[in-house]
């Protein structure tokens, strides 16, 4: 028998969660008004959720094939040019230069690995150490969840739901095949649960029960994620469904998982140590990690498999050692679970030992000053506006490593906006220029007076 108190603590939970499904709709309208201005591409309308016989809500959307249930396929045969279209020719591809093409033959060659793609970045200046196709468009499989769950984690830093908030599985959920986490239709879990059943047995039915949870229709949260995507610079990714099952126009890059790696270890690091979790039980089920990386590789702490038939075996990962800096390692297409973490090793094993990396300037580090020319002020500092940090063999000394400035010759004009080119900073070592930095003007200055003015005219005829 209910009491009143009862009452009050389940209207104030409905009211908490249609709030925040209701925060989920305005972000899912300014993630689809984004892209319409982004884009002239003429699509169909999203079709409207209706229940089917099954009781579960329809996700008819975007040509993403469904099962009897209504739910997404699992078992759907998508051509792999339907599911990965080729790059547009006018998009504009991210550099990818790796250290061992700025070091030239004064590193190690990278492993030779049996994949489609892969990246090895530092994780913290995003400096690449080795690639091999990492601008290539892949299927991405449950590597999918990355983004869904790097959203959770941003709501839950929000405050906008907590990790002990009980939903209830919607049953379409539980009638989406696929890897599972074994919930049950109707049955009410934690936040948290669902965050751990995503990450550890990388379940379908935890993923779209917390998309639909947060957003109310996986569509409409399909819609943050690749909003999301383009603000994170993921330009070359495109999301159909919230979990990466076989659909159309489902694709990234080694480059772009990178980047979301990031952002998930750094941004909200509070939730990282859910990625090293070794197993997740639910309903007397018990599911190890699929990361099998966990198991055979002891400094490693993340983050995310993902495999299907046409993509293959991938492994997003990342590891720290002592006395090193954290690695990322994204491997796509190995030709196994248990590859995919060896070739993950293998690489990172390889960062570890052949890479260093150190900032040598901190962002907007004044490098000197330069002459301006009818200005307010004689001269304006000028240096480096984005960290130089380096990432270099293991066995130079960093004190080898030389900075050689060089000034724009005939000094600034005024007025003068910081950022305005000054110049370039040369890396050296040993005689040999092996990068070069651009050299900005770190502050504003004005146009001077009258007198100021005729004089800077009068010295420029002479310099």
């Amino acid at each position: 028998m209910f009491t009143i108190k009862k009452i009050s603590l389940i209207a104030a939970s409905s009211i908490t969660l249609l709030a925040t499904q209701l925060s989920f709709a305005q972000d899912a309208v300014k993630a689809q008004t984004a892209e319409k201005t982004q884009s002239t591409q003429v699509v169909q309308p999203a079709a409207q959720n209706e229940p089917n016989t099954y009781g579960a809500t329809s996700v008819n959307y975007m040509g993403v094939p469904l099962n009897a249930y209504g739910a997404v396929s699992s078992s759907a045969n998508v051509p792999l040019e339907v599911q990965v279209p080729p790059a547009p020719a006018d998009l504009v591809l991210p550099n990818i230069t790796p250290a061992t093409a700025i070091w030239h033959n004064q590193v190690v060659t990278p492993p030779m690995l049996n994949v489609k793609s892969y990246l090895l970045i530092d994780a913290k200046t995003g400096n690449i150490l080795a690639e091999k196709n990492a601008n290539m468009r892949i299927a991405p499989a449950s590597l999918t969840k990355m983004m869904l769950l790097y959203i959770v984690e941003q709501k839950l830093a929000a405050g906008s739901i907590k990790l002990d908030q009980k939903v209830q599985v919607p049953a379409i959920a539980w009638h989406t095949a696929g890897s599972s986490m074994h919930l049950k239709a109707a049955q009410e879990v934690t936040i948290q649960d669902l965050l751990e059943g995503t990450i550890v047995a990388s379940g379908n039915d935890a993923a779209v029960t917390l998309a639909m949870t947060l957003a109310g229709t996986q569509e409409g949260f399909v819609n943050i994620m690749n909003f999301t995507a383009k603000k994170l610079g993921m330009n070359n990714t495109h999301f159909s469904d919230v979990m990466g099952l076989p659909a159309p126009n489902l694709y990234t890059t080694a480059r772009d998982l990178s980047v979301l790696a990031q952002h998930i270890i750094y941004d909200y690091p509070q939730y990282y140590h859910y990625y090293k979790m070794s197993s997740v039980s639910m309903n007397g089920f018990v599911t190890r990690n699929y990361n099998k990386l966990l198991d055979i590789y002891p400094y490693a702490d993340g983050i995310k498999t993902g495999s299907t038939d046409s993509a293959g075996y991938s492994l997003v990962s990342s590891a720290v050692k002592p006395d090193h800096d954290r690695l990322i390692s994204v491997v796509i297409g190995s030709t196994s679970l248990l590859q995919s973490a060896r070739d993950s090793q293998t690489l990172l094993e390889y960062g570890f030992s052949n890479f260093q990396t150190k900032t040598f300037y901190p962002a907007n580090y004044a490098l000197g000053n330069i002459r301006i020319y009818k200005g307010e002020s004689d001269t304006v500092d000028i240096g480096v506006q984005k960290p130089v940090a380096i990432s270099f063999p293991s066995y130079i000394d960093a004190k080898d490593i030389q900075f050689v400035l060089h000034k724009n010759p005939k000094g600034l004009v005024a007025p003068v906006t910081a950022g305005t080119n000054a110049g370039s900073v040369d890396m050296v070592y040993k005689g040999k220029t092996i990068e070069t930095f651009p050299v900005v003007a770190l502050k504003d200055d004005g146009t001077g007076s009258l007198w100021q003015r005729i004089k800077g005219t009068v010295s420029l005829w002479f310099a």
